[in-house]
């Protein structure tokens, strides 16, 4: 009979004490996997919540685990491992992500059913298998509802929670740190841009499957026709456009700039250079196979965009609002400048580029697009910023006494 080794007879002498400690700073379990958790009674020492694992096979966490692995939550869950890839594996100009930054990227995305802090909460405390509780009190972890099949558009929820905290994760570079919290216009562009390509996923049987148009509150489906049909960059009369400054802040021009870059094609579906890809899948990609191909054009995008966002946070230079992100993506990836910018002055109607923008009237739409184009042209080739109708109009404003920027209604 063979001796037994140390490690396990020091955990006998420690059954009466209440069992072998795990080691609180190791991983729950491999950062690209998920974890599902409940709450039980009680509070840890540090005030944590105490909660269960879940077995995702159980049917009360049904249809959950089911969404999580076909629906687009399944796309968004995916995004998140990909985002903590990048904190774990990249570094700019040689600089990597920080020692803290990498620990949470080393954890599994872990979500907690019945408890819902936004945008996410740090912190959990879990049961011992001799008693006690082991509190984490630096882990990641997102709330959702305790009854998951209660929401009609469940595929929609999950996305929304999941792309707040990836924008949460990317925009403090893997710190997820309140002091260095990222832009709300970005997040809330970010996450609303998702919740809307959430709801137009299609599911069901059949090549083509159905759209969820009906599903939801009165709220998300307005959401979902404003972002589809631009609205956010008009008044509230639907023909008048907005001011400049009110559309780089607006969360909703900023998703519609964003679910609009996610859907295209020259975007998505074009292919960075291969060095780029080595922090997502070192060694994976067999020669000659393009990475962007196993991504698929979703997560390749998603991997483009959210690395440029996180290298401009770990260089000190985090993007406020959306022509920061649309300037940082043309400057990564060169050849797709040119998209990125038509994206982002289309939607707008040129507004921030020249002073009142170009007519929004469906009988000015020819006119309207060359001229559109042009002014593309002019930023591309430097002759015009993204910004120089805002800086026109903030320089008009400080010289009217009183000058101010106000919301048309």
């Amino acid at each position: 009979m063979s001796r037994p080794s140390f490690r396990l007879a020091a955990c006998l002498a420690l059954v009466a004490i209440g069992g072998c400690r795990s080691d609180p700073d190791k991983p729950l379990g491999p950062a690209d996997s998920y974890v599902l958790f409940a709450p039980v009674a009680g509070k840890s020492d540090s005030a944590l919540p105490v909660v269960r694992r879940l077995n995702i096979r159980d049917e009360a966490v049904q249809p959950l685990p089911q969404l999580l692995e076909s629906s687009f939550a399944f796309e968004m869950l995916r995004t998140s491992y990909l985002a903590k890839q990048f904190v774990r594996e990249a570094s700019a100009d040689g600089q990597p992500f920080t020692a803290a930054a990498r620990r949470n990227a080393a954890e599994p995305t872990c979500l907690v059913l019945g408890i819902e802090p936004r945008p996410y909460r740090l912190g959990l405390a879990l049961p011992k298998t001799f008693g006690g509780v082991e509190e984490r009190p630096r882990l990641p972890w997102i709330g959702l509802p305790a009854d998951p099949p209660a929401d009609k558009a469940l595929a929609q929820t999950l996305a929304g929670r999941l792309a707040t905290y990836v924008a949460h994760f990317v925009g403090t570079a893997g710190l997820l740190s309140d002091a260095a919290a990222p832009a709300p216009v970005l997040v809330e562009g970010y996450r609303i841009a998702m919740e809307v390509i959430a709801r137009e996923w299609r599911v069901g049987t059949g090549p083509a499957g159905v759209i969820q148009v009906e599903e939801g509150s009165t709220a998300q489906r307005e959401i979902f026709a404003n972002v589809r049909e631009n609205r956010y960059v008009l008044r509230q009369d639907g023909a008048t456009l907005r001011d400049a400054r009110e559309l780089v802040e607006d969360p909703g021009v900023a998703a519609t700039v964003i679910y609009r870059m996610v859907q295209s094609r020259a975007l998505a579906g074009r292919m960075a250079p291969d060095a780029f890809y080595a922090p997502f899948a070192p060694n994976r990609f067999p020669p000659g196979v393009s990475p962007a191909a196993v991504l698929g054009t979703f997560r390749n995008f998603q991997a483009k965009f959210l690395s440029t966002w996180a290298t401009a946070v770990l260089q000190g230079h985090p993007p406020q609002d959306v022509i920061d992100l649309v300037e940082l993506y043309g400057a990564a990836f060169r050849t797709e400048r040119f998209e990125a910018v038509r994206i982002f002055v289309v939607t707008t109607f040129g507004a921030t580029v020249k002073a009142g923008g170009v007519s929004t009237k469906p009988k000015d739409a020819t006119r309207a697009l060359d001229e559109l184009t042009t002014l593309t042209g002019e930023v591309v080739f430097g002759k015009r910023s993204l910004r120089e109708a805002l800086t026109a109009h903030a320089v008009d404003a400080g010289a009217r006494p009183g000058g101010s920027s106000s919301r048309g209604q």
